[in-house]
């Protein structure tokens, strides 16, 4: 699992992760990276986010976490439970296609089975989508986004 001293590195990785979506140019990447690195140390100290990294030789070379949050009754389950958002999945582009994601994936779904996690979900890059099915995975349908304006 990672601490807080791996903030910038996930920060990092969240950056590379949305550059090479082609989401951002790799100026807006950068400060992408400048402005999470502190929110993730907050949200790793506050406990709503739990990260995974992979290291090799002493090198991350991938990292993933999952947002937490609470979740009301629902229809079935009328009791208040938990929910999680896997986010920030990148393995470094010369360590893909090796397993390491999914590693990574089943060492958080195993944590999330074991903490009493309710549900899990998820944005699929095109690229993650495979993956994510093999896992079990559901495509839903997308949600709606209110874009306000931000700084």
């Amino acid at each position: 699992m990672a601490n807080v001293a791996d903030a910038d590195e996930i920060a990092r990785h969240r950056g590379l992760m949305f550059l090479d979506m082609g989401l951002v140019d790799k100026d807006d990447a950068e400060r992408l990276v400048a402005a999470s690195a502190p929110w993730f140390i907050d949200v790793m100290k506050s406990g709503l986010y739990k990260g995974w990294v992979v290291e090799q030789n002493g090198q991350i070379v991938a990292g993933g976490g999952l947002h937490l949050s609470e979740i009301g009754p629902l229809p079935g389950s009328f009791r208040v439970g938990r929910s999680a958002h896997i986010a920030n999945v990148y393995t470094h582009a010369e360590h893909r296609k090796r397993g390491v994601a999914r590693s990574l994936l089943n060492a958080m779904l195993r944590w999330c089975q074991e903490s009493g996690v309710d549900q899990v979900t998820l944005t699929a890059s095109d690229d993650g989508r495979a993956l994510y099915r093999s896992l079990e995975f559901e495509p839903q349908l997308d949600g709606m986004l209110l874009k306000l304006h931000r700084q």
